[in-house]
């Protein structure tokens, strides 16, 4: 897959902000930040250097809400695939993929390009390019047909996959106590973490929370606009098992915006 390279619009340089725990500043002033920065209707637009998700899904929904279009996205990483925030760039491009970028590169070592793409490449369902000199220099790919038992889902930092059928046990409730059934679902042998939002404290206490989410993450909500606030929340790409009463038009709506998986 090729794609020729677009005149962007002079984009702004990172802030190099994040979301506690790992930095102070929360999600909706970034996602501000953003907005700020782009102008309304100018496009196409590169987000470049990208090392962390918050920052990345910021811009992508700025992007968005100011009809700049879908987005070219690169990211820094160094030889190994992980970005400075340990952010692995599969995990990135699934993510970016999901909030509809037109285009992923990476900004990465010369000689790590080709394997780093390649690798890439086998899940990739958009163009694919690496920085260069800077500039985005395309890379050609035939996307490798997809496992359909293999459904890429991401923490905020890390790749991961589910099937149809996953088991995702029991469903945690949002209460004082969520962190350390966070970390215990990590010891419990079924492939996802199940949290059930049913109010805006829900919604809060999540947010405080998810940065701990190790494996794939299923949101549970019947009120759109509460499924639609964990979404933004939370820095990876969720998905959804089918057991509440959404509409399929808002369960589409939020996919478009957030890369939400429906199964």
């Amino acid at each position: 897959m090729d794609a020729s390279v677009p005149i962007f619009q002079q984009t702004p340089a990172p802030l190099g902000l994040d979301v506690p725990p790992v930095g102070g500043t929360e999600f909706e002033q970034l996602a501000a930040a953003w907005r700020n920065r782009l102008r309304p209707g100018a496009g196409p637009v590169l987000l470049g250097g990208m090392t962390a998700m918050a920052e990345c899904r910021a811009a992508l929904l700025a992007a968005g809400a100011q009809g700049c279009g879908a987005p070219w996205v690169s990211w820094v990483c160094d030889g190994e695939g992980m970005s400075p925030a340990r952010v692995h760039m599969l995990a990135a491009l699934f993510v970016c993929e999901g909030m509809g970028a037109a285009a992923f590169g990476i900004d990465c070592p010369e000689g790590a390009a080709e394997g780093l793409l390649g690798e890439l490449a086998a899940y990739a369902r958009i163009p694919l390019f690496w920085m260069r000199g800077g500039e985005a220099v395309p890379w050609d790919y035939q996307p490798a047909p997809r496992d359909p038992d293999a459904i890429p889902c991401a923490t905020g930092t890390d790749p991961c996959f589910i099937t149809r059928t996953i088991d995702v046990g029991e469903e945690l409730e949002c209460g004082p106590g969520l962190l350390e059934d966070i970390i215990a679902a990590e010891d419990d042998p079924v492939g996802a973490v199940k949290i059930a939002i049913r109010s805006q404290d829900d919604v809060d206490i999540f947010a405080l929370h998810q940065y701990a989410v190790r494996k794939a993450l299923c949101l549970c909500s019947d009120v759109p606009e509460l499924l639609e606030g964990a979404l933004r929340a939370y820095q990876g790409r969720a998905f959804y098992d089918g057991t509440g009463e959404l509409s399929r038009e808002e369960l589409d709506r939020l996919t478009g915006l957030y890369g939400l998986i429906v199964l």
